[in-house]
């Protein structure tokens, strides 16, 4: 048994290797994720001169507004519907949303990233890196990493957490 999960990693490098080289150094050095294998998927992969490049990266900021969006429901259905209900907020897995909801907004790359910018240390995309992009589109990658654990024991760990 064994769970395979799919992140889009924004990075520069003069070519496909180099910015794989950049994902995979960047995992390699996580300590917020640990996987017993990675594969940047160099077919699904795009410079920024690729017209897909663009489509990916949107639909992976999506996917993260999506996750969060979810989150923050899952808040509000345990009470939390404004800032001072945070102080009563039970410990327990209702903390531990906010604590999810608090690491897509800061920035720390977690199992549910979709898309994850490693110039800006961020799950979005600032306007200014959007414009520097566009000026040097062959500079920019999109690398998609097919993530897995292979082990019974990594994979029991991940579906305890996400209870």
């Amino acid at each position: 048994m064994g769970i395979t999960k799919t992140h889009w990693l924004l990075c520069a490098g003069d070519d496909f290797a180099a910015a794989r080289d950049t994902v995979l150094s960047f995992f390699k050095k996580s300590i917020l994720l640990f996987y017993d294998d990675i594969v940047a998927v160099e077919a699904a992969s795009y410079s920024a001169a690729d017209e897909r490049f663009w489509e990916e990266l949107t639909e992976g900021i999506a996917a993260n507004r999506l996750i969060l969006r979810g989150f923050l429901d899952e808040l509000q259905a345990e009470g939390c519907r404004e800032i001072d209900d945070l102080s009563a907020l039970p410990l327990g897995y209702p903390s531990k949303v906010l604590h999810l909801i608090a690491h897509l907004l800061d920035g720390f790359i977690g199992i549910d990233s979709v898309f994850y910018n490693l110039l800006e240390d961020s799950h979005w995309l600032s306007e200014g890196l959007g414009d520097t992009i566009r000026q040097s589109p062959s500079r920019y990658w999109l690398i998609r990493v097919e993530a897995s654990f292979m082990s019974a024991e990594a994979a029991a760990l991940i579906h305890l957490i996400k209870k």
